[in-house]
């Protein structure tokens, strides 16, 4: 696979991992996942300190590491929750849509969707540290609002029924990253 910018994008627990880690194989892509980076600097601490303090150095590492593989012909696929990023930040959008500008890269949106109910279900089972506050039900309300659960993502995108079975919205990913060339 030639140079493509992909981001992986969805709630925490919509499954963007799920999909990103085999489309990395199928393509062949590098996989950047944004829940790496944050583990040891932040396992479970996601509140004010984090996105104003450590996300922002985080993401930009994220895009720089981006950079460098595009430029070296290579697909990236971004696992990041870039929705509420982007609507809390546009300044991101625009850093986002520079990069594949300027390293002649297709850009592809992949919005990993399920109903509130199935993902409240999937932050319950995967039982993480950092998912313990948003699954109170003052916490669900915060997180449905911090997080932007239900609001789309602003760059142009294609959304994923992620509730289907992975091989199906593999496929379904799949193809759509293929009409970009």
């Amino acid at each position: 696979m030639k140079r493509h910018l992909i981001l992986i994008s969805g709630a925490p627990g919509a499954g963007k991992s799920t999909l990103a880690r085999p489309l990395a194989r199928a393509l062949p892509a590098a996989l950047l996942d944004k829940d790496c980076i944050d583990e040891p600097f932040s396992p479970n601490d996601r509140g004010s300190h984090y996105t104003q303090n450590v996300e922002p150095k985080v993401l930009q590492g994220l895009l720089n590491l981006a950079e460098l593989n595009l430029q070296n012909d290579m697909a990236v696929i971004l696992d990041v929750p870039w929705t509420h990023i982007l609507i809390n930040s546009p300044e991101w959008v625009t850093r986002i849509q520079d990069l594949a500008k300027s390293t002649g890269s297709p850009l592809t949106v992949l919005e990993c969707a399920l109903p509130e109910e199935i993902l409240r279900k999937r932050l319950t089972q995967r039982s993480f540290g950092r998912d313990h506050v948003k699954l109170t039900d003052d916490g669900w309300q915060h997180f449905k609002t911090t997080d932007k659960i239900g609001e789309q993502n602003p760059l142009d995108h294609h959304i994923i029924d992620v509730t289907q079975p992975a091989e199906m919205y593999l496929k379904e990913a799949l193809a759509i990253i293929q009409k970009a060339y």
